[in-house]
């Protein structure tokens, strides 16, 4: 056993996954931690790696003038890992980081120890001072041009929010159990969580939970999501009797599978690109009991849907888009998007809702979602469509909100939530209704 203990080298070894491309997610899963580490060791590991990545620029500025010179890629990260500790985490003295940061060293690079020992000893109690708000806030110069633009003053808060640590938000599967249930469940093993004041069905875990040793999770009583993506299923008005309800980019299942709670009558048909995420969805379907009303098609729903036209009377599209409203959960994401994302994103975004609206029967709805607030991906779109397909009669989403605490957040009868705003992910979610001929 490595003497900086094993949390620290498996946070090391995700982080160099990451460096390689995995997304942080995948990494995580990779290194197998719920098999080889306590939980204790687990949620440092988590705290570690996404922490890493959440403050990367900081930790950056703090590193450079120490360092004189360009660092080895490996040595950075173990730099960061300690300093990260040092400055956002409390359970661990400074001298036990340095320490840990130089064990680990010798086992990963022997001849930078003494680097690592001497640039850590040096930083000790100075952190980097007047630091412009990208750099403070481990941002991309670009982003905070761009929302500097947009937001002006609530900018820093924005950026602030980016970077908390999101609650693990839980969505109670109504077809098995309630709230009341699962809040009891959490408090017997002495896991602090309060209900959601804008959701019933959801419930913020303000505690650490390892959801495979949580009973109701195995029995499929409860799922994860934030609670603006479970806002897209109270956006589509419940059909009228049985149904079949179209998820054009289904990925996990998170919006398929929350409709299928919410309306026993509906079958859905999840559709996607990835057959390992719907492999994923699959799986999350039958342990919450609703893979005999589901039907996963591994295709791409732009094609999937040219045999269907006017078919189908409710569809969900959550449009593949950038992710920029949600990168304090995608800590990884700010690193790796780039402006010209946008443009690629939007031309894919206009031809599935072209798709998606060929195949609404008259009298359907769609409901458009992203987890971006992005004019390029929200509004723009929705104007777009309005202007190019034929029939499109915009509907006030703030009649399908479960509660008028959410109200402010619709502007022309969108929702649009900014980054951290009622404790949320930053999301967007427009209904269209195709008007009968």
């Amino acid at each position: 056993m490595n003497a900086a203990g094993p949390a620290r080298v498996e946070a090391f070894a995700v982080l160099r996954l990451v460096a390689k491309g995995h997304p942080i997610n995948e990494a995580m899963a990779e290194r197998g931690l719920a098999a080889k580490l306590s939980t204790r060791d687990r949620q440092l590991v988590t705290q570690i790696a996404y922490g890493v990545l959440r403050h990367r620029r900081y930790l950056d500025a703090w590193i450079a003038p120490l360092a004189h010179g360009k660092l080895d890629a490996e040595v950075q990260d173990l730099l960061r890992m300690a300093f990260f500790q040092m400055k956002f985490l409390d359970r661990v003295p400074d001298y036990a980081i340095v320490h840990a940061a130089v064990e680990l060293t010798k086992e990963i690079k022997p001849k930078a120890s003494g680097l690592v020992n001497a640039v850590l000893r040096r930083g000790l109690g100075h952190p980097p001072e007047n630091l412009p708000l990208a750099v403070q806030y481990s941002h991309p110069d670009w982003l905070v041009d761009r929302w500097s633009k947009r937001y002006g003053r609530e900018l820093e808060t924005i950026l602030a929010e980016d970077n908390q640590v999101p609650p693990l938000t839980l969505r109670v599967n109504t077809q098995k159990t309630d709230t009341e249930a699962v809040m009891a469940a959490l408090a017997a093993q002495g896991i602090e969580a309060q209900c959601s004041q804008y959701l019933p069905e959801a419930i913020r875990v303000r505690g650490s939970l390892w959801l495979e040793d949580f009973e109701p999770y195995r029995r499929g009583e409860i799922s994860v999501q934030d609670e603006s993506g479970m806002l897209v299923a109270w956006s589509m008005p419940a059909p009228m009797g049985p149904a079949v309800v179209l998820d054009m980019a289904a990925g996990l299942g998170g919006k398929s599978t929350h409709f299928l709670e919410r309306w026993p009558e509906v079958t859905v048909v999840a559709v996607d690109k990835s057959a390992i995420r719907l492999r994923g969805l699959e799986r999350n379907a039958k342990r919450l009991g609703l893979n005999g009303r589901l039907e996963a098609v591994h295709d791409d729903a732009r094609h999937f849907v040219e045999t269907r036209q006017g078919f189908y009377q409710r569809i969900i599209l959550d449009a593949p888009c950038s992710g920029l409203g949600v990168l304090r959960r995608r800590v990884d994401g700010r690193w790796s998007k780039h402006p010209d994302d946008l443009i690629g994103l939007r031309t894919l975004q206009r031809e599935l809702i072209e798709s998606a609206w060929q195949a609404l029967a008259p009298g359907g709805i769609l409901v458009y979602s992203t987890c971006s607030v992005e004019p390029e991906e929200t509004q723009e779109q929705i104007a777009w469509t309005e202007e190019t397909q034929p029939g499109v009669k915009r509907m006030n989403l703030a009649e399908n909100l479960p509660t008028s605490a959410l109200s402010s957040a619709v502007k022309d009868q969108m929702l649009s939530i900014l980054p951290g705003q009622f404790g949320m992910d930053g999301f967007f979610i427009a209904q269209l209704m195709k008007v009968k001929a």
